[in-house]
């Protein structure tokens, strides 16, 4: 039995507890599953014969038979709430291999307007705003953990903000992982509509629980189990509203990252998101963007940095369908060690979308000789009258900056440091939220100091943006 085979097997015989108590509420629920189940049949765990997984070896899912986390037994661990990374003032949602942790979670004070909750609960709650748009977004052709996502999905978060709503603090969604005795797979769904006029800033956060301190103070993992987290986060943006998106993954090795982020906007929406991948030993990213009204706008931004033998590979799509559309795109990379980054980005602007505005940028940084990248940016135009660029870079430190930078005193590894630093500087600068950025910012510059091996602490100075 392949790992396709293993996975349609363990949705066949969970299939009636998968969501709680089976009930005739829910039909909707198990049709969209089986649409799911079908269409992951017939792609299956790609391969290398798959154009966009050539560069993407999955061997650690192919070789395991993975469980649904809330099928196997917790693992014996005690997360105090006092270690949990906090974002300011923000409401926070946390979940523990992909189950809702109330007891952690702080949602005590929801501003009128706005419905936030974990997935299970809107199941019973809000159905009638779930049940419309749920899967609508987010394709299942073409995108396999996709529909794996929507086969195995159990849990996760919910967030509707009404007309003219404007959120100030941000939202922090908080997922642990946490290894046990046998490989387990967990598929968080994140499902946000946001009406006219409204403001959200949203934060994805992967980390392991031994960063928290929380197997014994040992800070080592249980056990090399295997973990797979496929998290999937759909985005309706109605007209003129503004969403900050922000991700953090920093998981352990032993875990398979993969994500999906799809985003529909309409006339005179923003939408702007960081992509943060430090950790995991294999990350794949796929995020699809589709501009379908006019003077929509989008940015997206990201930074990868990785050593050791860890594989990250980002794939974006940015669809402008009408006119006066922008999109701006910016990926940085730096790559130690042995480790690889795949990078592929395409922008399409399709007949009607005259007047579009697109630029698709991508650049990495080898810090050793076995350092690999693969990067492709792509433009497809089918309009006349367009603004495109796109370009890509693969360089290696500067020796005569280096050299600059000794002439004054600064030990070698820090004069790395500094300008690894400042190659990154321009993706952290660039978020909107002060409180976001100072939250998100010294886990990056901790990698990036580990990566080089300097024993200097190095900060962004903070800068107006």
């Amino acid at each position: 039995m392949n790992a396709s085979e293993r996975f349609c097997n363990a949705y066949t015989q969970h299939r009636g507890t998968l969501l709680g108590p089976s009930g005739t509420e829910h039909g909707w629920l198990r049709q969209l599953q089986d649409k799911a189940l079908e269409s992951f049949t017939r792609q299956g765990v790609p391969g290398p014969g798959v154009e966009s997984w050539k560069y993407t070896r999955l061997n650690q899912i192919e070789q395991c038979d993975f469980s649904r986390a809330d099928y196997c037994a917790r693992p014996s661990i005690h997360i105090n709430p006092d270690v949990l990374p906090v974002c300011s003032d923000s409401l926070r949602l946390v979940f523990i291999n992909g189950s809702y942790e109330a007891g952690l979670s702080s949602l005590s004070y929801l501003p009128e307007g706005i419905a936030l909750c974990s997935f299970s609960e809107a199941l019973f709650r809000h159905q009638k705003w779930l049940s419309p748009l749920l899967g609508k977004i987010a394709g299942d052709e073409g995108h396999p953990f996709a529909a794996l996502n929507a086969m195995l999905m159990a849990d996760g978060v919910f967030l509707r903000v009404a007309k003219g709503t404007r959120l100030q603090t941000p939202i922090h969604c908080l997922f642990i992982s946490t290894a046990i005795d046998k490989p387990i797979v967990s598929s968080p769904r994140l499902l946000v509509e946001l009406g006219e006029q409204t403001e959200v800033s949203l934060i994805e956060h992967y980390l392991a629980s031994e960063s928290l301190g929380a197997n014994g103070g040992t800070g080592k993992e249980q056990n090399d189990s295997p973990i797979l987290a496929n998290s999937l986060i759909e985005v309706a943006l109605g007209r003129e509203a503004r969403m900050q998106h922000y991700k953090l993954q920093s998981e352990s090795s032993i875990v398979s990252h993969i994500s999906g982020l799809h985003v529909e906007q309409q006339r005179g929406s923003a939408f702007s998101s960081h992509n943060l991948s430090l950790g995991a030993g294999l990350s794949r990213n796929d995020i699809h963007i589709k501009l379908v009204e006019e003077e929509a706008e989008c940015r997206l931004y990201g930074a990868y940095c990785i050593g050791g033998k860890q594989h990250v590979d980002f794939h974006t799509q940015i669809d402008h369908y009408k006119p006066s559309c922008t999109s701006r795109e910016l990926y940085k990379g730096v790559i130690q060690d042995r480790a690889r980054a795949v990078f592929n980005g395409m922008v399409v602007v399709h007949p009607d979308a005259q007047g579009s505005d697109a630029q698709l940028v991508n650049k990495n940084l080898l810090l050793s000789a076995k350092a690999e990248v693969d990067t492709k940016p792509e433009l497809q135009i089918y309009a006349d009258d367009v603004k495109c660029g796109h370009g890509a870079t693969v360089g290696q430190l500067d020796p005569a900056a280096l050299f600059y930078l000794q002439t004054r005193c600064i030990a070698a590894k820090d004069a790395q440091a500094l300008l690894v630093n400042a190659f990154i500087t321009e993706i952290l600068q660039s978020m909107e939220s002060a409180a976001v950025r100072q939250f998100l910012q010294p886990p990056v510059l901790t990698q990036l100091n580990a990566l080089i091996g300097s024993t200097s602490p190095m900060q962004v100075k903070e800068q107006r943006v």
